[in-house]
């Protein structure tokens, strides 16, 4: 049998934590959670600023007050308005933003951390420029 000259000191760790574009790919709700909460079951298509990307999850509960910030960022993520009273599930679908992706420890995969506001997003992907004539820095 051949070889399969898969060069293992060649291990890639994965995509690096960072700001990543999100899709919501396919959407859930109602679910019940195993703690019996009620909720929505997200299903994300991720990519980074080369185009390359993934699939993701994230589960956000709807039922209790003390974590109704997470669906209110999702919402600001999306351009979506929070305090609307006929939101529904389906306004999400298809929708684009940005969120912060981190790494549990021991673990491969990426999830999010936090949404980023349609604002703070276009706020943090601007460029920056420097007049190297202006700039008093000799380095």
């Amino acid at each position: 049998m051949p070889a399969l000259n898969h060069e293992p000191e060649e291990l890639d760790e994965g995509f690096p934590e960072g700001i990543y574009n999100i899709r919501v790919k396919e959407i859930i709700f109602p679910h019940t959670f195993s703690s019996g909460n009620e909720g929505m079951k997200i299903q994300f298509d991720v990519w980074n600023s080369d185009g390359i990307g993934f699939t993701t999850y994230e589960n956000i509960v709807t039922s209790l007050a003390r974590v109704k910030w997470k669906l209110k960022e999702f919402c600001f993520a999306l351009g979506l308005d929070y305090d609307d009273p006929n939101l529904k599930s389906e306004d999400f679908e298809g929708k684009e933003g940005k969120a912060s992706m981190k790494r549990e420890a021991g673990s491969r995969w990426l999830s999010i951390d936090h949404y980023l506001s349609v604002d703070s997003a276009d706020a943090k992907t601007d460029v920056k420029t420097v007049d190297a004539s202006q700039d008093s820095v000799p380095f």
